[in-house]
């Protein structure tokens, strides 16, 4: 668990250095640049994301999607500066919803070191990662303006073999057969996500085929499965191989 809290602070902390890198360039108004920044500051966030959701309205502040409107809360965050830089382009009010965005960063930053997670809840939040993927990531709906799905889809993926590392030392000595299931597991999507690579990163969702949409699909919930009963392992009630 030290090991992981040690990794949550230094994704804090890149998430504060890139998000303040992309928030300068908005509000310069230099919007292709601001393009190419604009996944590699949603990155560790994207690693990270289940401690971040523990911190409260922070997480619809930073990560919420136009659909917060219907929920009566404002569209801002990263959702907004993307529809912003993708669509509309930059509007009156841009560089103030960036330095929100920048000021909500900071603040997670600062709490994240203190968020404290049991093993369970870890186990558990290895798990809504890959859910997140399959939820929002493999439809399109979460850069629905970008279309840098499948870099998000990359780092949560990443978050969630981050959180099943610091796990590793329950199940090496309780299930070894789940632990090498997970291994070859998580070994196929990065396989099947280096096959969408690009130079500077991946290709656009748009891009993408339906087959090599369900192909995605098919990896993550392959993985899933296995990772949904590490919860159990950590528990205690896992039996050992």
């Amino acid at each position: 668990m030290s090991a992981y809290q040690q990794f949550v602070s230094e994704q804090a902390g890149e998430l504060l250095a890139r998000t303040t890198d992309f928030v300068t360039l908005v509000k310069a108004g230099k919007v292709a640049r601001a393009r190419a920044a604009y996944p590699a500051a949603r990155a560790p966030w994207e690693r990270i994301e289940p401690v971040a959701e523990s911190f409260g309205d922070l997480d619809p502040r930073i990560d919420g999607r136009a659909d917060v409107i219907a929920d009566g809360q404002a569209f801002t965050g990263f959702h907004r500066l993307e529809k912003d830089l993708w669509v509309d382009g930059l509007q009156p009010d841009s560089g103030r919803v960036a330095d929100q965005l920048l000021a909500d960063v900071t603040e997670i930053a600062a709490r994240s070191p203190r968020a404290r997670l049991t093993a369970g809840a870890l186990a558990h939040g290895a798990k809504e990662l890959l859910d997140e993927v399959a939820a929002g990531k493999i439809t399109g709906e979460e850069e629905r303006y970008s279309h840098t799905d499948l870099s998000d889809f990359a780092e949560n993926v990443a978050g969630s073999k981050a959180a099943f590392d610091a796990l590793r030392p329950a199940l090496q000595s309780r299930d070894k057969a789940l632990l090498r299931q997970i291994d070859a597991a998580f070994a196929a999507v990065y396989d099947g996500l280096d096959g969408h690579r690009t130079q500077s990163g991946f290709r656009p969702y748009t891009d993408l085929s339906a087959e090599e949409v369900r192909s995605l699909a098919q990896l993550v919930d392959a993985l899933a499965e296995p990772v949904s009963k590490v919860a159990g392992v950590v528990a205690g009630s896992g039996s050992s191989s």
